[in-house]
């Protein structure tokens, strides 16, 4: 070892010698300073004009603009002109051959130069480090483990670049042709992750050989053993092939005994490296400060009672524009995301099913979807041969009710459910969802009744009154459907009596009257404690006022009007009160529902439930108007003779303990509120859509959606001021470059005198 270690002395201070390393120095600590500096203005000038803030240890060192992700991009650019002259300058001048002749062994000479390259890395990563300290003087808790881990993976790939630029230093004696060929090979590594994508063993060999983005999980706070393993293998690999290399140059040997050895260096490699990766046997280190990086408690809670072994089917229509997501060149980032599972349920397996079927939207004869299967088929490097036919595919799964699209079956001990993927920015279904439909496999879904027979709000129409996107919209997020509910609906025509087993019971806006026996119906499942959610229209009051009666409501005559510059004056924007986070409808400040031609609620005290009014009107621009009138042909305003603005109930919960159990029930004084145009509504921010989903997880008690919260950021707050976040650029751009600069030229010009 102490011939190791002064080898590596003597490297490093040749490599001090000379200017490239100082350059290096001062073009890294530039390149990550100005980065630094130009995030934090950023995000301080947000901070200035009140927008919110992200989590700003990631923002500043993360993401895809932070330091270390601007590092791992820039690397390739400094390490071979650091590496083309280990052996290159030596060879060129003949030391090498005196160094042979010398007590050291060929090894020795290696890992003297490589730990040589390690202190030169340890340096680049202390100047990482450094920004920890600016990190902590600039931002509000500064997540410091997160920052490490990311530093750690630069430090594992600065090495492994070094290997590889050692052993290509080794092959020549030109300098700038070691350089040369270090880029190759390093782009090279970067390319091989795209080749054999069609075919599922050599996609797995190609992904784990490619070294693109190996860093990203260090850096994003998940530090796993499979990467660890992939840069000491490719460490291991490159410093042994240097050795190999150097050892034939002292000893003959043929060439097919070199090709042997070669090779079986490689595959070996290979395989350690392909076994250490199966799920089965991966480790992983969250290194962020709410472990962003692994599945919450609630899901974790959720995955160990999976006993047995899950399987997730995706089946891609390859002529719906969602197979590119299912197609073979996508198909380690479509695994990929299942990721955070996979280290839970190692033994999942995941298949995928490709065949061609009619769109639904579409009136395709067969021969014009056959001709489409084709030019899809090749467009996305499906094979054809292997696409399921529309009567095949129909022989093995109906997928009419998924439209045909992109969807995977999740199966789980005799039980399947399914899980979409959605028209977002996001497109993949994320915790919430999956945790969802493995909830369904396990547990038995939450269940939402809707009343029909007499005109009440559907589920199935994309009218704009209907509840069809929020409650069954297939491609959908934040939909019932897609977080854990099943939607039936409840015709009071019926003989039967309304389950009791449901979570909630929806009645919404009837367009003609109950009959007796109807309400004899509701008023059972109210008496015997039943969740219920009742929405009306000030225009229909009297339709659904005998319902109201029975909990001790009513919805009072009138139409609400709001006085306003940009929007119809009978959309009431309703404000949340002191008694929503009872409710769970905990929203930021000022965070509204739109509710387009509301009626106000009242209540007495002689019900036994206790009554909290959640949503209410404005009581300075919101007034009931009474009688008839026409908005689109009659001038309304507010006339202070004749009207009174006040605070109006739009929103009211309900609560009782009835047969052992805690009733809950929410009235509206709108039915629109959930409705499909509130829902894609993109003229007034609005919270609709979380509003819904949160009560029907109050009705369900929390069991449906999974809720996958997690502790709000800490460092979301910038401590410094502008003019010290330059006074840091100058340190980083100037006064630290000219001392590094003038202790290299200091060191070079006294090198140079002796």
């Amino acid at each position: 070892m102490k011939k190791i270690f002064r080898i590596a002395r003597l490297e490093l201070s040749i490599l001090f010698y000379s200017p490239i390393a100082w350059l290096i120095l001062i073009i890294f600590i530039v390149q990550t300073g100005l980065t630094f500096t130009e995030l934090l203005y950023s995000q301080e000038t947000n901070q200035q004009l009140g927008r919110p803030l992200n989590v700003l240890s990631k923002v500043l060192f993360a993401g895809e603009d932070g330091i270390l992700a601007t590092v791992q991009r820039n690397l390739y650019l400094y390490i071979p002109l650091l590496t083309m002259g280990l052996f290159s300058r030596e060879t060129s001048s003949g030391s090498f051959k005196l160094l042979l002749s010398s007590p050291v062994s060929v090894s020795q000479i290696v890992f003297g130069k490589f730990l040589s390259m390690m202190g030169y890395a340890f340096l680049l990563c202390l100047i990482l480090a450094s920004f920890i300290i600016s990190g902590l003087i600039s931002i509000e808790a500064l997540d410091i483990k997160f920052v490490l881990g990311g530093v750690f993976g630069i430090y594992l790939l600065i090495c492994a670049y070094s290997a590889i630029g050692l052993f290509m230093s080794s092959l020549t004696t030109y300098q700038v042709v070691a350089a040369i060929s270090t880029l190759a090979i390093l782009a090279a590594l970067n390319f091989v992750g795209n080749l054999g994508q069609s075919y599922d063993f050599v996609r797995d060999i190609t992904y784990w050989l490619s070294i693109s983005g190996r860093a990203d999980n260090f850096v994003n706070g998940l530090v796993s053993s499979k990467d660890i393993i992939y840069f000491l293998l490719v460490i291991g690999l490159f410093i042994s092939l240097a050795i190999l290399k150097l050892k034939d140059e002292r000893k003959s040997r043929t060439k097919p005994v070199k090709i042997i050895r070669y090779t079986s260096l490689i595959l070996m490699v290979v395989a350690i490296g392909y076994i250490s990766s199966l799920p089965t046997i991966n480790v992983y280190y969250d290194s962020t400060r709410f472990k962003d990086r692994t599945l919450t408690e609630t899901s974790q809670e959720i995955v160990t009672k999976l006993n047995k072994p899950v399987n997730i089917t995706t089946y891609v229509n390859v002529v719906h524009y969602s197979a590119g997501y299912g197609a073979p060149k996508n198909r380690i980032k479509d695994l990929n995301q299942f990721e955070q599972y996979r280290r839970f349920l190692p033994e999942m397996e995941m298949k995928y099913v490709t065949y061609y079927d009619t769109l639904v939207r579409y009136n395709d004869t067969t021969k014009t979807l056959l001709e489409k299967a084709k030019r899809a088929a090749s467009a996305h490097k499906f094979n054809f041969d292997d696409l399921l036919s529309p009567v095949e595919i129909k022989e093995k799964i109906n997928l009419i009710p998924e439209d045909n699209r992109l969807v995977r079956i999740l199966e789980y001990n005799g039980k399947s459910t399914p899980l979409r993927m959605f028209d977002d920015m996001l497109v993949y279904p994320k915790e919430a969802e999956i945790s969802a439909a493995l909830k369904r496999l396990v547990e038995k879904p939450g269940l939402v009744g809707v009343i029909s027979g007499n005109g009440e709000r559907g589920t199935n129409t994309m009218e704009d009154g209907s509840y069809k996107i929020i409650t069954k919209g297939l491609n959908v997020r934040g939909s019932l459907l897609n977080q854990g509910f099943d939607i039936v609906d409840i015709p009071l025509n019926s003989t039967k009596e309304i389950p009791e087993n449901l979570d909630v019971l929806v009645l919404a806006d009837p367009k003609k009257e109950y009959s007796p026996a109807q309400i004899d119906k509701i008023s059972h499942f109210i008496k015997s404690g039943g969740n219920l959610m009742i929405a009306g229209e000030p225009d229909r009051r009297e339709l659904i006022n005998p319902i109201l009666k029975t909990i001790g409501l009513k919805l009072i005559e009138g139409t609400l009007l709001q006085e306003t510059e940009n929007y119809e004056y009978d959309l009431i924007q309703g404000d949340f009160t002191s008694y929503a986070p009872k409710f769970g409808q905990s929203f930021y400040e000022k965070a509204i529902v739109s509710f387009p031609g509301a009626g106000a609620i009242i209540y007495n005290d002689s019900t036994d439930f206790d009554i909290s009014p959640i949503l209410v009107s404005d009581p300075t621009s919101v007034w009931n108007k009474l009688g008839d009138f026409d908005l689109d042909t009659q001038k309304i305003e507010f006339d202070p003779a004749t009207d009174q603005k006040n605070t109006a109930a739009l929103a009211v919960a309900l609560e009782r303990q009835v047969n052992g159990k805690n009733q809950k029930i929410m009235v509206f004084g709108d039915a629109d509120f959930m409705g499909n145009s509130e829902m894609t509504r993109n003229n007034l921010n609005t919270v609709n859509s979380s509003f819904v989903v949160r009560m029907f997880r109050w009705f369900s008690n929390g069991k449906y959606p999974v809720n996958t919260a997690r502790p709000a950021a800490l460092d979301k707050t910038i401590l410094v001021s502008r003019s010290e976040i330059e006074i840091m650029k100058g340190i980083y751009a100037g006064l630290f470059p000219v001392l590094i600069g003038g202790l290299g030229m200091f060191i070079l010009i006294r090198r140079k005198r002796q």
